[in-house]
């Protein structure tokens, strides 16, 4: 934190506000812990462990919401996603669901996420037939 978010003080690193005496020693622990949850979610997705990772993520942001973070959510999107067509496209249906999770976790229920449930249930009830009936 440069400023005061009371008074708009430039701050020297100190817990108190020179300007108007405010009290930041709280805020300045929510931003620091909000830094140790992101560096945890980005140790648990290169630990190939998305699921930890979006709830270390999850909870940086509700201390603080970084641009970081909210970069790093986007990209963590973008990842799953992909590994939800990859499961798809290789039925691994156990994997979709996992991955569906963990998307769920990262911005809710959503009608997209509603059909893909239904199309992996569709699909994984074991009509060998059914993916191409459904590419077709």
């Amino acid at each position: 934190m440069q400023r005061c978010p009371c008074c708009n003080a430039r701050l020297s690193g100190d817990s108190l506000c020179s300007r108007c005496g405010a009290d930041l020693g709280r805020v300045m622990g929510c931003e620091r812990l909000a830094g140790e949850w992101l560096s945890t979610a980005w140790q648990m997705m290169c630990a190939n462990k998305p699921d930890v990772a979006v709830q270390a993520l999850n909870r940086s942001l509700s201390l603080k919401q970084t641009r970081a973070a909210q970069v790093f959510r986007q990209f963590l999107v973008h990842h799953q996603y992909r590994a939800l067509y990859e499961g798809l496209a290789q039925q691994d249906w156990q994997n979709a669901r996992q991955t569906l999770a963990v998307l769920r976790a990262l911005h809710g229920d959503n009608e997209a996420l509603s059909r893909f449930q239904d199309l992996i249930d569709y699909l994984s009830v074991g009509d060998a037939g059914a993916l191409q009936d459904w590419q077709g």
